[in-house]
């Protein structure tokens, strides 16, 4: 989500999108500015492997999270170095709001399971310094990871009408260590922004995927006319791994998947007008939007899939308020 969506009071939802596109396993991403744009300058982002889109979305919540925790550096830990400055602290409940708009004992499991599966995604960083007085180029290389330590309390309780008390499981209470290289990007502002509603809108298939790749490609536009800013990106091998179709065997069968995705982006996000695979110089997906985040925000911002979320539409039950404050008392405290 966009900085004017967060002026205008909604929930921002926030994504190091780079980390999750094309996997590092096998030496070097390739040099094509698609697969790996790095927002620190020239090189480029990898991941030991790709996000499944739930990894996403929870990723997504994490990061905007952190970012309403820690809107600035603090003078006493300017480089994050302690874990406690850079720790999500929430329950399962806001998460859930965050990444489903509902919650339930399904739910729950899934949002474990992929912190679980967060913990093992490694980001892997090349940034290049070019020093115009030398005529050098100074190469750095990380290997970081997106989460650290991660610590869940629950309270278990011994009730006569237990069903009064709702889903117990939503209120565990969390702790999630975020990485210091991710958290130095979202405090520093060097990260895209993605609208959680949206991205649950298009599902969990392809669609969604598309999006989020042609939300983080930092080369728009090549054209831009009456508002709009178009493009046209040339359906290599780098391209269609980025897009989420490159493990199909034929092109044909991964342009008519893209086609279908991109009819449903444009049925979805009010922002988007066209996104379709022709034949120009070789075969390209041809994409037109709305010019600038400003308009794209303010075109979404009404759109029938907007939620105001679960904390807006149901009242809370003071006893889940007891039995959160319980939980968090229980966990263990921040160590640097």
């Amino acid at each position: 989500m966009s900085a004017p969506q967060r002026a205008q009071g909604q929930a921002p939802s926030a994504a190091m999108l780079h980390p999750v596109w094309h996997p590092t396993t096998k030496g070097e991403p390739p040099s094509e500015e698609f697969v790996a744009r790095c927002l620190l300058g020239a090189g480029w982002v990898g991941a030991n492997r790709r996000l499944s889109m739930l990894d996403l979305r929870v990723w997504a919540a994490l990061c905007a999270m952190l970012g309403e925790q820690l809107p600035m550096a603090p003078p006493h830990d300017p480089e994050l170095q302690r874990i406690d400055t850079r720790t999500v602290e929430t329950t399962g409940y806001q998460l859930a709001e965050r990444v489903f708009s509902s919650e339930g004992g399904d739910q729950w499991r899934s949002l474990r399971r992929s912190l679980a599966r967060l913990r093992t995604a490694e980001a892997t960083i090349r940034v290049i310094e070019v020093d115009p007085d030398l005529a050098a180029q100074r190469v750095i290389e990380g290997y970081v990871p997106l989460t650290g330590e991660m610590w869940i309390a629950t309270t278990r309780l011994d009730l006569k009408v237990p069903k009064e008390w709702g889903a117990l499981k939503g209120t565990a209470s969390l702790r999630v260590e975020v990485g210091r290289w991710a958290a130095e990007q979202i405090v520093a502002g060097r990260c895209k922004w993605l609208d959680l509603d949206l991205l649950r809108a298009l599902g969990p298939g392809l669609a969604a995927r598309a999006w989020v790749a042609l939300e983080a490609w930092a080369r728009w536009p090549q054209r831009s006319f009456d508002g709009r800013e178009e493009t046209a990106i040339g359906l290599g091998k780098p391209a269609l791994e980025s897009l989420g179709v490159g493990g199909y065997a034929r092109p044909r069968r991964a342009r008519e998947a893209l086609d279908r995705a991109g009819e449903r982006i444009v049925a979805t996000d009010p922002s988007y007008e066209l996104v379709r695979c022709e034949k120009r110089a070789g075969w390209c997906l041809i994409v037109r939007r709305l010019s600038g985040a400003k308009a794209r925000a303010q075109a979404r911002s009404g759109a029938t899939w907007r939620s105001s979320g679960m904390a807006a539409n149901k009242r809370r039950r003071p006893e889940r308020s007891a039995v959160r404050a319980q939980a968090r008392a229980s966990l263990p405290g921040g160590v640097s």
